[in-house]
């Protein structure tokens, strides 16, 4: 770092003489920073006092010093390799942070699946689950608490997942049956609705069009009755052999049949209508 200093040479030579015998070593750190502002406070007192005698007309040639500062950029008293390692460690730090924060969450998901699905299973899922599969389940919830207070108390990440996915795949089909039965309920409405609506649009369509929609509302119609009745017999606690994504299946089938025979019923209209202007246009 360069300053320069413009002044008489009176003034420079007081600048000169004050920080001499103030002894500034602008290198060193603390202290120097108060002794470098006494002397440059006693320079500009005395470059005051030689402005005044120069307004008396005691005018000397103007000179210029160059005072050299030596500075040190220092960030924390750390070399770049000390920065670039504890910015690496601080990076180290953070993903631990997180991994951890991870793994608390999935140890507190698996505990509380097994909270919750022991209660379900007495209670919600009872009559969905065999007395055989009640057992197996409340027999590995049982075994994963206790390992949870035990060996599992500091375990990693993938230990809590797997542990929980054991879990899942035993009362997943208890769980299924239970949502489906809802499910196979309501498809089954939207079902009969849609053979419904169709029986009762065909009324506005020729004859042989509207058999075929008959006919293809008849055969849904049918297969959904023997389905049902088959279901029926069964027990809650097995899995159906009618679900809900199967009368889902058959409704889009029936709409797309439906549709497709409206569709070419409408286009043979359009063809007819053409052809008679064109007939008309003709004789003209």
């Amino acid at each position: 770092m360069v300053i320069e200093e413009h002044g008489d040479d009176s003034s420079t030579r007081g600048v000169a003489d004050s920080m001499d015998s103030m002894d500034i070593d602008c290198v060193t750190a603390s202290g120097s920073s108060e002794a470098v502002a006494d002397g440059f406070q006693e320079s500009s007192s005395m470059q005051s006092k030689s402005s005044h005698a120069s307004g008396d007309g005691k005018r000397d040639n103007k000179s210029t010093r160059r005072v050299e500062i030596l500075t040190e950029n220092i960030y924390g008293g750390m070399t770049k390799a000390e920065l670039s390692e504890a910015q690496e460690k601080e990076l180290q730090l953070g993903q631990q942070d997180r991994i951890m924060e991870q793994t608390k969450d999935k140890k507190n998901a698996l505990e509380s699946y097994v909270y919750d699905m022991r209660n379900k299973l007495f209670n919600t899922y009872r009559s969905f689950a065999s007395d055989q599969e009640r057992e197996g389940i409340s027999r590995s919830l049982q075994q994963t608490e206790e390992w949870l207070y035990d060996d599992g108390e500091d375990e990693t990440e993938n230990a809590y997942t797997s542990k929980l996915e054991d879990l899942k795949k035993m009362v997943d089909p208890i769980e299924n049956r239970y949502k489906d039965e809802e499910a196979r309920l309501q498809a089954t409405r939207d079902l009969v609705k849609c053979i419904g609506d169709y029986r009762t649009a065909v009324n506005s369509i020729p004859p042989m069009d509207r058999e075929s929609i008959i006919n293809e509302c008849y055969k849904v119609e049918q297969w959904l009755r023997e389905k049902t009745q088959l279901q029926d017999s069964l027990p809650k606690n097995v899995d159906p052999v009618l679900w809900s994504s199967d009368i889902k299946s058959r409704a889009e089938e029936l709409n797309s049949r439906c549709k497709h025979i409206f569709r070419s019923r409408a286009s043979n209209r359009e063809d007819s209508k053409g052809s008679s202007q064109q007939d008309t246009s003709d004789h003209k």
